[in-house]
């Protein structure tokens, strides 16, 4: 019997495997919807499931296998960005009703008064992806007048971040979110799609009016430039330009930041132009399958080519930012194969997520796949 065992494992292990859907090749049942279908009922769980203090998130899991995330600093981070990400879906939706227009301003409110969050300490400082993304909905709020908080309490936010990252900004002129090198006030580590999503969000805050030092965002997209492969790939962190062609930089690990590098030096240097952000659009189709072999995979890196499930959506969303600005030939031809890639994240009640992350990963998913979907032409994809 004890010989046994060890086949009967094996054949009960593939029998769930055969019972497995491949979704880089299959579509699930929740994802078999319009974008109008989607957008509607994403803005229904984002507006049922708002905190009663405007927040989106909750620090709770009932999982027994976490992020590290320290208290509570790590926690506060997490829910400004994710809160972040949800007004700016909420406010990006072509569906606007009585509800979701309150939502935002609740959580407008809330945003403004928690988006500087301060470091939970020298190795971790999570904070910085609520600087990124609280720029991002503090500038876009700014721009249009969206009520729920004066605009120079949202504009006194935006200062006082853009303040700090001057601040956090690493010696080599970019932003992480960890650092187990030399963990004294000023971080010695950085990330490419870190630096990018915080030079986004200066973009942002450029436009709506907020001064940005020049020499900041000369040093990040310096960076950017510097971890930019020939290929069109981008090293994870500084530290992967010693082992460049390293399974997390070749196009199959980095097809998903690729999306946000690009935009964020197209931004601020227009050398940087279509031909390359359609390379890296056809990067995102032909590596669709290592992009979703991460997807919901409990430990970072875990996947092919060291690919982390919170990717995902985060690749998309920037790839729609990407859409944008290209012809309508390259949208006509990409439009579809995003939403494709949103939708499979797509959740029986209306929500999306591509990671487990204590309370916020359904709330965060949803926000970035409402970005992402909102901005797709009608006539391209029903």
């Amino acid at each position: 019997m004890r010989r046994l065992a060890p086949a009967l494992l094996c054949l009960l292990a593939a029998a769930r495997g055969d019972d497995a859907p491949n979704l880089a090749v299959t579509t699930p049942p929740a994802a078999k919807v319009t974008v109008a279908k989607a957008v509607e009922t994403a803005l229904e769980f984002l507006v049922a499931n708002q905190n009663a203090d405007g927040s989106f998130g909750k620090t709770c899991t009932p999982r027994t296998y976490e992020l590290w995330c320290d208290v509570p600093g790590g926690h506060q981070a997490f829910m400004a960005a994710t809160t972040a990400l949800c007004w700016m879906g909420l406010n990006d939706a072509p569906l606007q009703t009585d509800a979701s227009r309150a939502a935002q301003e609740r959580c407008l409110k809330w945003l403004v008064a928690h988006a500087r969050v301060k470091r939970a300490y020298a190795q971790q400082f999570y904070n910085i992806w609520s600087f990124g993304y609280g720029l991002r909905a503090l500038g876009q709020a700014l721009r249009k007048g969206a009520p729920g908080a004066p605009p120079e309490s949202i504009r006194a936010t935006m200062e006082s971040i853009v303040k700090a990252l001057a601040v956090y900004q690493s010696p080599d002129g970019g932003w992480g979110y960890l650092d187990f090198n030399v963990p004294g006030y000023k971080p010695s580590w950085s990330t490419s799609f870190t630096t990018a999503t915080v030079l986004v969000g200066l973009d942002e805050a450029r436009r709506a009016g907020v001064e940005v030092p020049d020499e900041v965002v000369r040093k990040a997209v310096a960076l950017l430039w510097r971890q930019r492969t020939p290929d069109g790939n981008y090293h994870y962190s500084i530290d992967w330009k010693w082992r460049p062609h390293g399974p997390i930089n070749r196009p199959q690990g980095s097809s998903l930041r690729n999306q946000a590098c690009n935009l964020a030096i197209g931004l601020f240097d227009p050398t940087l132009g279509e031909a390359e952000f359609r390379r890296g659009l056809v990067q995102l189709v032909e590596n669709h399958r290592f992009a979703m072999s991460g997807v919901r995979r409990p430990i970072p890196h875990e996947s092919h080519y060291a690919v982390s499930g919170y990717f995902y959506l985060y690749g998309q969303q920037y790839a729609s930012l990407v859409l944008e600005r290209m012809p309508d030939a390259d949208r006509a031809r990409f439009w579809p194969e995003v939403v494709r890639f949103t939708l499979k994240t797509r959740q029986p009640d209306g929500s999306f997520w591509d990671y487990p992350t204590y309370g916020y990963h359904k709330f965060y998913g949803t926000g970035y796949a409402l970005m992402t979907l909102s901005r797709c032409p009608p006539s391209l994809v029903p």
